[in-house]
């Protein structure tokens, strides 16, 4: 199958490769000789190679004729560049000196790298040297390798098929590993060189050309795979990106299929909140041991944030250095403070709804400076985030005006898709709901931290129902948030309306498009979500945490909270720092009584310092 893509001025309008709505045990590769940036049209533009790789919303991205600090590229660090680009890590293989620096193979990923080391293959009759770049990467609480290659490109076979074996022999020194080769071969499928391979190998996908890039004609570039009973191929594509390189990208989507058993030891491995996977020579492995100090803690954290991104999607990589301009649209006096109706920018073309209330008496030369509290409002698809400000809706949410009548400065994002914010998710490449309303956060501490009141150390973020798990995902993702207050937020996955699967079908619960439509594949298989909240409270640690679980709420149950705090609480107490997880359980339904709102303002003001003035 090949994807067209439409060339505008010149250039490559880049259309978006499928809906990228992979479960966790999916991969997709991507396969890319991109003649160090230099296009059919002459042109060296590494941000239009970037935008080829960006459409196909790669996991893995294996990049041939790569130049660093090479004169003739402007002695750039292209895979560093491209990474940057793209949002993604990098490593390089060089393999050829060129101009003042290396020429080689990189590997893109938004995984986890766990070690690399670059390979030489034979050379022969002085031929250019080739090489072999080898990276383990933790795919979802396993060990992935993947090997990134470009084969001599001259008539006579005999390099290329000293090379086949080598890479042969290279995958053989670790046969339990799932391993994937992906590069430009040099070589057709009716070769002698492919022929070797596939002893060992098994391509993905049906012939597709790949060369050359302006009217592919034959394919030279390849996506392989080992150990083929345990992978599944879902798709194969090769993007018809006529002007970026003289190559198309190949992309294939592949899928590891686990045994019963590997799949129990990966569920008690998620069961235990301290449970750490171990580095040695062959990559990451599950080990018998625990957490026992946060440092150790860090690599159980990485792959709790890998789970999130699974399902959640990956948030943006622009630049934050500007913090996003604002408009006030209204302004309103509420006594001892200042209710403003604004707009921000949270990303291009991309206005986010908020009340901003700032407390007056506030200097604008910043001699005072005051917290500032981010306040996620519950579900209202009638007057969203005005519920939190007092301005109708249930009782007992108006937390955003009774903080800032104590003197906190607070801002009141919209929720995507409810009420009076509709943002297009699919125009901005949103896979979820969640993120964009934790991406629309994150400027808006962003603004926040710009204010010349607002000290830049202390942000807060309180939030009932759905804005108590927002809360948790926003801090879940920005260390900024140094106290989280969560009201009727959550339980366990695997208790939600006591697992009921038609609470899990396409938007129904969790599965809306506003929040998170990757978990409608888990419906027959809770227990393979790849996070759940046990987790991500722990990732909050040794922060200060009051989690609001009433004893009637209808919506989450208690004793799934209880059983996942206790759970947290033992990454807290790594740190010596247990009473920072408070957990309240007030007597009645779903619900932020005054009391346990109170108790929020009062720990707060503690954290923070400030004198709570009422």
């Amino acid at each position: 199958m090949i994807l067209r893509l439409v060339g505008v001025l010149g250039a490559c309008l880049l259309l978006r490769v499928a809906t990228a709505e992979s479960p966790p045990d999916q991969i997709r590769i991507l396969s890319y000789n991109i003649h160090h940036g230099a296009g059919t049209d002459g042109q060296l533009d590494l941000p239009r190679i970037a935008h080829v790789i960006r459409s196909a919303d790669p996991d893995v991205v294996m990049l041939q004729e790569v130049d660093r600090n090479a004169r003739r590229s402007g002695s750039v660090d292209q895979a560093q560049r491209l990474a940057s680009l793209t949002g993604m890590q990098s490593v390089f293989g060089g393999n050829i000196p060129l101009q003042g620096g290396q020429y080689g193979n990189a590997i893109l990923t938004r995984l986890p790298i766990t070690n690399y080391e670059n390979h030489r293959l034979p050379n022969i009759d002085q031929g250019e040297q080739r090489g072999v770049l080898d990276a383990t990467l933790w795919f979802f609480g396993n060990p992935l390798r993947v090997l990134c290659t470009h084969f001599d490109h001259r008539r006579d076979d005999r390099e290329r098929i000293a090379s086949a074996k080598s890479v042969n022999q290279l995958a053989s020194q670790r046969p339990s590993t799932p391993t994937l080769l992906a590069g430009d071969i040099n070589a057709t499928r009716d070769s002698k060189v492919l022929n070797l391979l596939e002893q060992a190998w098994t391509i993905a996908g049906s012939e597709i050309p790949t060369i050359p890039a302006l009217s592919p004609q034959k394919q030279i570039d390849f996506v392989f795979f080992r150990s083929q009973p345990n992978w599944k191929v879902i798709d194969v594509q090769v993007l018809d990106a006529p002007i970026a390189s003289d190559h198309c990208p190949i992309l294939a989507v592949l899928e590891w299929i686990e045994d019963e058993s590997a799949r129990n030891r990966r569920h008690q491995f998620r069961r235990d909140i301290l449970a750490l996977p171990k580095q040695n020579s062959r990559g990451l492995t599950r080990t018998s041991k625990t957490a026992s100090n946060p440092s150790e803690w860090t690599a159980r954290a990485a792959s709790i944030r890998l789970g999130m991104e699974a399902i959640m999607g990956r948030l943006p990589s622009e630049d934050r250095n500007t913090p996003p301009p604002y408009k006030i649209m209204g302004e309103t006096d509420c006594g001892n403070y200042v209710r403003q109706e604004i707009r921000y920018e949270s990303e291009l073309d991309g206005q986010t709804p908020a009340y901003l209330c700032v407390p007056k008496g506030l200097p604008s030369d910043g001699t005072k400076k005051v917290p500032a509290i981010l306040c996620l409002h519950p579900t209202d698809d009638r007057i969203g985030h005005d519920v939190v400000v007092g301005l109708g809706g249930k009782p007992n949410r108006q937390y955003a005006s009774e903080l800032a009548e104590r003197g906190f400065v607070t801002l009141s994002p919209s929720y995507p898709l409810l009420a009076r914010y509709q943002p297009d998710l699919v125009k901005g490449n949103w896979k979820s709901g969640t993120l964009k309303a934790v991406w629309d956060n994150i400027r808006g501490i962003d603004l926040l931290q710009s204010l010349p009141y607002v000290d830049e150390q202390s942000i807060g973020a309180i939030g009932h129902s759905l804005g108590g798990h927002n809360a948790i995902y926003t801090a879940a993702h920005d260390e900024r948030i140094r106290v989280i207050v969560s009201s009727c937020g959550l339980d366990s996955f695997l208790d939600y309306y006591d697992g009921d699967p038609t609470n899990w079908l396409p938007e129904r619960g969790w599965t809306q498009t506003r929040y998170m439509p990757r978990l409608a594949q888990y419906r027959e298989r809770l227990k393979d979500i790849p996070f759940d909240f046990h987790e991500l409270i722990a990732l909050l640690a040794p922060r200060h945490v009051m989690i609001v679980a009433p004893l009637h709420d209808s919506n989450f149950q208690v004793d799934s909270v209880r059983n996942l705090t206790s759970d947290a609480r033992r990454v807290f107490s790594l740190h010596g720092l247990e009473n920072h997880l408070v957990v309240r359980h007030p007597d009645c339904e779903h619900d932020f009584p005054t009391p346990e709102r109170e108790a929020a303002y009062e720990l707060f003001a503690s954290v923070f310092e400030l004198t709570v003035d009422q």
